[in-house]
């Protein structure tokens, strides 16, 4: 690397009352007093800690600075400002003399830090003794190249801390109850944000997405299921004698098991030229009709994604045009695998990159899959401006043709400010139990720093002669059902459908791709809502339940929005222990035969075969669900969409709601069910949903079904047993 990490001893700043800051808000304060350079406090009590800020000549020479009361820095020059924007968010703004800038916070020893990267280190959802940079994570334990990242950190103190750059740095965790950070600039402005409410970790995040990007709301077909193969230039099986045909192959198969889809993409190699791309093309001997084929697919229900990455491979149309105008970082030996990439910050290359690219969506092409950057292609201190430039081009290129929302891309390597631009999936996932386990807590980690659409290759991408193995991928698959989006990658002899898998495999594909379609009304219910508030929807246990000490521990399980605790089995065998979080008040249901209870605080020791999952649903809960996308499925006949209302009511939770989102008008429509134990009666209204369809309340009695209007309207049921009751 070359950014070298550090570690340097934190220090006083600011002489007392160096400098205030003026605000209308009295409840809040800022100043700076001995011996910390920085201090948010509500009344006596301190509630940040900024104990300095470091400057110097190199990344291993800073040293705190000192102020005068102006706020204009003494020994090394330069401003120090500070702006209280409102009741829980400060900017602090630091103009030095030096090429290099960071900022210090310390608290108590037991304090656990969350956020900068994606990627599990030590497979935790903390930062615990953890120093690296702000670039792309390499091959590291159970998944490689797992690279969403920002900078953003935030902190069981009750705080969080965002660095609003583009430039490299670095982050060091490895004192406990401190952190510091570095970047390569002379200046820097960073937020210290305080939640709305006492533990509220939410809050800390939806503000933080709020001044770096929110994600837009992606297409239907998104969220999968999705289905891909490293090479669908090879493993043809009876009657398939291209990539086309392997493509068809899989149509055909899914139509057959009558298994939902939504997408599928094609992963290099599919065009000419070195290493298949930057001909912008597809290879006529794997892809004689592309224009045709692709218009299949979507004639069949299937969106359809290629690979792309700013990565010039040589002797192909984008070396030799980019070579030609001087637009490749320099360096970078274009005969070895790794080729180099554009610098985008040229105007002309990112013009040129853009309008070849479009030949894709020209033939119905409707999103990218965005690889690489982080690998040897660029110098590392580029990484965090170009990533940002190539999935702006790439929008941009989907985005001319097909309009918002209706289109998918999603790339592995992002910084915060290409949010709005990409979604994320979390690399190269290696395909054992120890992949799985990582790629549950990255999922967690993506969504701790504003990455709230996000997937894995189910069944892992790193794959040996026999990986997946059966028990492997089905776990998965249940793992994927409950993400926002069910990726699933085939091929190259590893197919369900063909040896040496079995039916048994088939049919747990089926069962946990028609849920997770079948759960689409939820999902993009929760990812309009990521839209506006930033939240992610695999969320951590103690984002829902911060007072529980014990939910910070967790590392393997999830809430999947507010109404699903889920707890994949990430080990051979079918058995763990699942914790449900909170206190005795609180009460779980499991989901899928609705008779067990377990109650916040406790654990319990659970087996499964490979044809479930331990899942439960909280009281009150209202879930939407249903087929509102018909997608491939052309084995019904006259098929239109239907919607369901899942509720379960518990008279300890007399009202709940869910905000459904309403895709045709773009709204969202509030659910309210209210519960009487005086009177054993519930009742559940709702708005205009646009869907007929079903509303289900589950009770002790059974299940009771009631018919929903499209347009809106109330049902009440009468003479219920909650099943919560004890």
């Amino acid at each position: 690397m070359l950014w070298a990490r550090i570690a340097l001893s934190l220090a006083s700043l600011f002489p007392a009352q160096a400098w205030t800051v003026p605000s209308s808000e009295n409840s809040i304060s800022v100043s700076s007093t001995s011996p910390f350079s920085l201090i948010v406090s509500s009344g006596k009590k301190t509630l940040v800690k900024n104990n300095a800020i470091l400057a110097g000549n190199t990344n291993v020479s800073t040293s705190p600075v000192s102020a005068s009361a102006s706020g204009t820095i003494s020994n090394n020059g330069g401003q120090i400002t500070t702006t209280k924007l409102n009741s829980t968010i400060f900017k602090v703004q630091v103009n030095t003399s030096s090429p290099f800038v960071g900022s210090s916070f310390s608290t108590n020893n037991d304090t656990s830090f969350y956020g900068v990267w994606e990627y599990p280190w030590s497979q935790r959802l903390d930062n615990a003794n953890v120093s690296f940079e702000l670039i792309g994570v390499g091959n590291e334990d159970g998944v490689n190249w797992d690279n969403a990242r920002a900078p953003f950190f935030f902190t069981t103190a009750g705080y969080g801390v965002y660095t609003d750059t583009q430039k490299i740095g670095s982050y060091d965790f490895t004192v406990p109850g401190q952190v510091q950070y570095f970047f390569n600039s002379s200046s820097l402005v960073y937020y210290i944000i305080l939640p709305e409410t006492p533990g509220n970790f939410k809050s800390i995040i939806s503000q933080y997405t709020a001044l770096s990007a929110h994600i837009e709301l992606p297409a239907d077909t998104g969220y999968g299921p999705t289905f891909w193969s490293d090479n669908f230039e090879q493993d043809f099986h009876a009657g398939v004698h291209n990539a086309q045909e392997n493509y068809y192959d899989v149509v055909n198969h899914l139509y057959f098991n009558q298994i939902h889809a939504t997408s599928m993409f094609a992963d290099r190699p599919y065009g000419t030229g070195n290493s298949s791309f930057g001909n912008f093309d597809f290879d006529p001997v794997y892809y004689p009709t592309p224009k045709e084929f692709v218009a299949n697919l979507s004639a069949y229900g299937f969106d359809f994604q290629v690979w792309v990455a700013n990565r010039a491979f040589l002797d192909t149309e984008l070396f030799n045009v980019s070579e030609a105008n001087g637009w490749l970082f320099p360096g970078i030996d274009p005969v070895q695998f790794l080729g180099p990439a554009l610098n985008l910050s040229i105007p002309a290359a990112y013009d040129y990159f853009k309008e070849r690219l479009s030949y894709f969506p020209s033939v119905g092409v409707k999103g990218y899959k965005i690889d690489r950057g982080e690998e040897g292609e660029m110098p590392d201190y580029e990484q965090n401006i170009q990533q940002p430039l190539f999935e702006q081009l790439c929008y941009e290129s989907m985005m001319e043709k097909w309009g918002p929302s209706h289109f998918y891309n999603f790339a592995r390597s992002a910084v915060d400010r290409s949010r709005s631009r990409t979604w994320i999936w979390n690399g190269d996932s290696h395909s054992n139990f120890s992949g799985l386990a990582y790629s549950v807590a990255s999922g967690i980690r993506a969504g701790l720093v504003g990455f709230p659409v996000w997937s894995s290759d189910t069944g892992g991408y790193v794959r040996g002669l026999n990986d997946p193995t059966e028990e492997l991928w089905a776990r998965w698959m249940w793992f994927s059902t409950f993400s926002p989006v069910y990726e699933l990658m085939l091929g190259t002899n590893h197919t369900p459908w063909y040896p040496p898998y079995t039916s048994n495999l088939v049919s747990v594909l089926k069962d946990t791709a028609n849920l997770h379609h079948a759960l689409l009304p939820y999902i993009k219910s929760y990812t309009y809502q990521a839209t506006q508030n930033g939240l992610p929807i695999i969320r951590a246990l103690f984002l829902e339940h911060p007072e529980d000490k014990h939910a910070y521990e967790i590392t393997d399980q999830y809430f999947f929005g507010e109404q699903f605790l889920v707890a994949p089995i990430i080990n051979a065998g079918g058995s763990r222990s699942v914790y449900f979080p909170g206190d005795k008040r609180t009460k779980y249901l499991e989901y899928f035969n609705r008779t067990s209870i377990h109650v916040g605080g406790s654990t319990a020791s659970v087996s499964l075969p490979v044809s479930s999952v331990p899942v439960y649903v909280t009281e009150g809960a209202i879930i939407p669900s249903g087929d509102i996308l018909q997608a491939n499925n052309k084995w019904t006949d006259n098929w239109k969409p239907h919607l369901n209302i899942e509720v379960f009511p518990s008279f300890d939770v007399p009202q709940t709601s869910f905000l459904y989102y309403n895709g045709d008008t773009g709204k969202n429509v509030e659910l309210i069910m209210t519960s009487d134990k005086k009177t054993g009666t519930v009742q559940v209204t709702y708005g205009n949903i646009g869907v007929s369809g079903t509303l289900a309340v589950y009770t002790r009695e059974g299940q009771q079904n009631r018919t929903l209007s499209a347009t809106g309207g109330k049902s009440i049921f009468h003479g219920v047993h909650s099943v919560f009751d004890n």
